[in-house]
């Protein structure tokens, strides 16, 4: 079991060893009292989750979970935040970097497990990576925060992609397919319309982490206002969506982006039961951290899940112009947590849910306050 505080509001627990498919009841113990969550363990016995920090308090909490007979112990920090929330949302510096191998960007070669392969130089081409490392060697590459493409795709497991900009992409800035995939540090500008949505970022896959990126002018082509974006593109800085082609995406951090002048939404997330849309696809998307984001948006909201269960939404600023919600909920989005997010004024709404569906295991202000 790890934990960690996300901002002052929630601690996020990860565990595995337990019983797959089970109940399992998690509590969070503090001097000023108890709070516990139930939620479902996955296929392969691990569990993620959030537990509430109670108001004001800053000091230690115990996590103890429990799932048949087994059980499961951590301490978190909790109630820790720095400064406003998302104040650091956005590219970091990438510190040193021991590359193994430095080549030119234009002619990337599949990595090897635990490599660190140092990419130089620009390319007016796509960067696409399609090798990968293992669970515990992921294969790096790295573009030292200077080296330019013309958008990213990556099609492998167990990869670190960071340090690069990616400018002028078609459709997508970056497109991710695959199992353990980290994105982090990457700066991407100005998707160019050519046919189907422009995005930010394109996402699909378990154990995905998009950590500190800058996405900013999605909005190629579109002419999007509050009502909807007419015939045009959907511009998004962050999608992912079930289909035959793609699978559904559980176990996804998306922590400390800044999502700026996006036409559109900041995050689109859809399951693969979609009753309306009439997709009834095996499996679920779930058990996501969406935390210590920037998102400047110009939907009707900035976040929209569906069908995407124990999602923690936490330390976000929400600074839309055409936003009248935040946050919206539908298809069973079931399990959701809310907290410490900021919102600007012109934002009346800070979460919706379409229905009562979305309501069982929700944390949260009331909806549609």
């Amino acid at each position: 079991m790890t934990s960690r505080p996300l901002g002052s509001s929630f601690v996020a627990v990860d565990g595995s060893g337990f019983p797959a498919g089970s109940a399992a009841t998690v509590t969070g113990t503090t001097p000023q009292g108890s709070t516990t969550v139930t939620v479902t363990t996955d296929g392969d016995g691990g569990l993620r989750t959030s537990v509430p920090v109670p108001d004001g308090y800053q000091g230690p909490m115990t996590v103890r979970a429990t799932a048949g007979e087994a059980v499961g112990t951590t301490t978190a920090a909790a109630g820790t935040q720095s400064g406003e929330p998302a104040a650091d949302a956005g590219v970091q510096p990438l510190g040193d970097i021991s590359c193994t191998t430095t080549a030119d960007v234009g002619s990337v070669r599949p990595a090897a497990p635990g490599e660190v392969l140092c990419l130089t130089g620009d390319s007016s081409d796509r960067l696409t990576i399609t090798g990968g490392g293992t669970p515990g060697s992921p294969a790096v590459y790295s573009g030292g925060g200077k080296s330019t493409v013309k958008g990213i795709d990556v099609t492998a497991d167990n990869v670190v992609v960071e340090g690069f900009l990616s400018t002028d992409g078609n459709n997508m800035g970056a497109k991710l397919v695959g199992n353990n995939i980290t994105f982090r540090n990457n700066t991407i500008t100005h998707p160019v319309y050519d046919g189907d949505d422009t995005d930010g970022i394109r996402f699909f896959g378990n154990d995905i982490t998009i950590l500190h990126n800058s996405i900013k002018d999605v909005s190629d082509g579109s002419d999007c206002n509050q009502d909807g974006c007419g015939d045009g593109p959907h511009p998004d800085c962050l999608q992912t969506f079930y289909s035959n082609q793609y699978p559904t995406s559980s176990r996804v951090t998306i922590e400390g982006n800044r999502c700026e002048d996006i036409a559109a939404q900041c995050l689109i997330a859809e399951g693969p039961v979609l009753p309306g849309e009439g997709v009834n696809g095996p499996g679920q998307s779930a058990d996501w951290i969406f935390f210590d984001n920037y998102c400047d948006a110009g939907a009707a909201q900035a976040v929209q899940l569906k069908d995407i269960k124990n999602t923690t939404i936490a330390g976000n600023f929400f600074d839309g112009s055409n936003n009248n919600k935040a946050i919206a909920l539908s298809d069973a989005s079931t399990g959701t947590h809310v907290g410490g997010n900021k919102l600007n004024s012109q934002i009346p709404k800070l979460i919706t849910f379409d229905d009562d569906n979305e309501a069982a295991g929700y944390v949260g202000p009331p909806p549609d306050h």
